[in-house]
């Protein structure tokens, strides 16, 4: 048998018929007119090969790693995530939903929008954009936004960061699809913040209405107080006064008022709580509440108990009070009880129940129960479901919802939803019933242009020389520097970072003492910030006989096998009698002598070296001389 290697995979074996009988006999076996398997060209007559695998334990091992990663720059875009989606609601109509949000040019953007086809036509239905340049301290908002002097309303803010902690704002104010007509108003708010209390927070719009807040928070105190008045669409005052105090360890008072003023009708609310933390897992709160209207006016006492054990969340609400009315000069009054029970189970993020009951009773007899059954379920990695239904009787078609997630190839995303939804059009003299609602999303990733400062310097020595190869870190980003000590990091975002060097990659004739620094970014302007380190040297010297008593060494006196000690170092000299030590800071250094080979004795065992970071020391020798032996004469007796 013949063995040849044809790769590093593979192996050819060649056999060798030895007999021509053999091979006679293998020919007349070929069917006729078709040649027998003649092996590889050029292969001698009457071989025949064949392959197999390579064993696993044979084959070549995969290259090593990298000895040192590359550095890591700040990137060179922003990226801006954007959703698209299509969908499409059962006997209803069309819409189309836009979720945007990320970095453009530095500042913050966040978008999203939804577009609708149905019986109104083409309408955008909602949405809202916002950027914010968290350097200048800017913000512009437009669209639908959330105002506490007007609530849910359409138009456009424009905030600012002024001095002394203030943050004014402009805005405009319109009607929103939907609502009642309001007028369009111009509105100016100022927000004074210090040191997380809210000294004042005001807002007068055109049409005479505003708003006036302030909160104080401290470590065992919060206080809020709020008043808001409004002449239009009708004319209304609100005023409300909030607060909490924790008492000790963990009991906490809290309480509060609120007063709304419209005409011919007043509202008041008041309620005091006291939160008793029982144990590490359970929890208390008795609470008593006043609700009072024009006609009516109610009054209700409740306990309220929490608990967590594992994976079980329990909380319980039992309440019970007095319904006053007075309705055609005639009063009455009804006794209520009420009980509210939640429990939650969730093992793991893949599956959770939450399970939440209610039972109400009246005087006259009356009851009311109400169940309802949640259930998310992650099915797979890119499956999840959820569901919500009445229990124990399941079969309640008009109280079933269900959501259904499913992540796609190519970052697509299926939503689907039945159950009694809403449109994205308002339908009219249609019943309220449970439909289909389907939305397919694709996420793309959009590169913006990136704003960031550019932070740059040198690594140098004590002498002011550059140090080429030396890596710096700033927070999460690296970069190496060039011959003549410089590093630089373009598009660094704003921040407050450490700056550092990687001591791992520091050359090894340079030591550094640990010692970094912290570096504010900013977009507007570029930072300079030098690193420095110390350069590590050597000292050499030689352990000898001087046996030509010429002062100097010289080739055949030195001693091998010396003991040296440099601080807690210790060396051998060579057979030459040489020895070194290396990477040693600029100092003042004891050499000593620790011992020599028996044949010696020790002549000078110390002395002391000045080190330099310009070059290392060198002629650090020790003498030494051979040991004396004495004679011994031995005559005839």
């Amino acid at each position: 048998m013949h063995l040849r290697p044809r790769s590093a995979e593979r192996t050819v074996f060649c056999v060798v018929v030895v007999t021509a009988l053999a091979a006679a006999s293998a020919a007349a076996r070929e069917p006729a007119g078709q040649p027998g398997n003649q092996g590889p060209p050029g292969a001698p007559a009457g071989l025949r090969t064949f392959e197999i695998a390579k064993p696993a334990d044979l084959r070549s091992p995969p290259p090593p790693p990298p000895l040192t990663a590359p550095p890591t720059p700040p990137k060179r875009t922003d990226q801006l995530r954007t959703m698209i989606g299509l969908g499409y609601v059962q006997g209803a109509d069309w819409g189309s939903e836009i979720l945007a949000a990320g970095g453009v040019a530095g500042t913050q953007v966040q978008l999203n929008a939804l577009i609708t086809r149905g019986r109104d036509g083409l309408l955008f239905d909602q949405g809202s954009v916002s950027v914010f340049d968290p350097t200048a301290g800017w913000r512009v908002e437009a669209g639908d936004v959330y105002s506490q002097l007007r609530g849910a309303t359409r138009g456009g803010r424009v905030s600012w960061r002024a001095a002394g902690n203030r943050r004014p704002a402009i805005a405009v104010y319109g009607p929103r699809r939907g609502t009642a007509r309001r007028a369009t108003v111009l509105s100016y708010r100022d927000h004074i913040e210090v040191r997380g209390h809210t000294l004042l927070d005001a807002e007068v719009a055109t049409d005479k209405s505003y708003l006036l807040r302030s909160r104080l928070a401290l470590s065992h105190l919060q206080v809020e107080a709020f008043y808001r008045s409004q002449p239009s669409p009708i004319s209304s005052r609100d005023a409300s006064l909030s607060g909490g105090f924790t008492l000790w360890r963990g009991v906490t008072v809290t309480g509060g008022a609120f007063e709304s003023v419209q005409p011919g009708d007043r509202s008041e609310w008041r309620t005091v709580a006291l939160r008793l933390p029982v144990a590490r897992f359970f929890n208390l709160t008795l609470e008593r509440a006043f609700a009072g209207m024009r006609d009516t006016s109610q009054t209700t006492s409740a306990v309220m108990a929490n608990v967590s054990a594992g994976h079980l969340r329990l909380f319980h609400r039992v309440q019970r009070g007095e319904y006053d009315f007075v309705r055609g000069g005639l009063a009455g009054s009804l006794e209520r009880q009420q009980t509210q029970s939640m429990s939650s189970y969730s093992p793991g993020p893949r599956l959770n129940l939450t399970l939440q009951l209610a039972t109400q009773r009246a005087e006259t007899g009356q009851v009311q129960h109400w169940e309802e059954l949640q259930a998310t379920v992650k099915v797979t990695p890119t499956t999840m479901v959820r569901t919500v239904m009445a229990v124990p009787d399941i079969r309640r078609a008009e109280r079933f919802q269900a959501h259904v997630r499913q992540e796609l190839p190519h970052r697509l995303t299926l939503q689907a939803d039945y159950g009694r939804l809403s449109a994205f059009q308002s339908i009219p003299h249609e019943l309220d019933r449970s439909r289909l609602k389907v939305m397919l999303f694709k996420t793309v990733d959009i590169a913006t242009p990136a704003r960031g400062a550019e932070v740059s310097g040198r690594v140098v020595d004590e002498a002011g020389r550059g140090v080429a190869g030396a890596r710096v870190k700033l927070g999460a980003y690296t970069a190496d520097t060039d011959r003549g000590g410089v590093y630089r990091l373009k598009h660094v975002p704003r921040g407050e970072y450490a700056l550092s060097l990687d001591e791992s990659m520091l050359p090894a004739d340079f030591a550094w003492d640990g010692r970094g620094r912290r570096v504010v970014v900013t977009a507007a302007r570029p930072l300079r910030a030098d690193l420095g380190v110390t350069p590590l040297n050597a000292i050499h010297g030689r352990v000898f006989v001087d046996r030509n008593q010429n002062g100097r060494f010289d080739s055949g006196e030195g001693v091998a096998g010396a003991v040296i000690r440099v601080a807690d170092r210790l060396t051998g000299t060579d057979p030459e009698g040489a020895y070194s030590f290396y990477n040693l800071w600029p100092a003042t250094y004891v050499i000593t002598l620790q011992g020599v080979p028996a044949d010696f004795q020790i002549g000078s065992d110390e002395r002391t070296v000045t080190l330099l970071d310009d070059a290392p020391v060198t002629g650090a020798d020790f003498t030494i001389r051979p040991r004396a032996k004495s004679i011994v004469w031995e005559g005839q007796r």
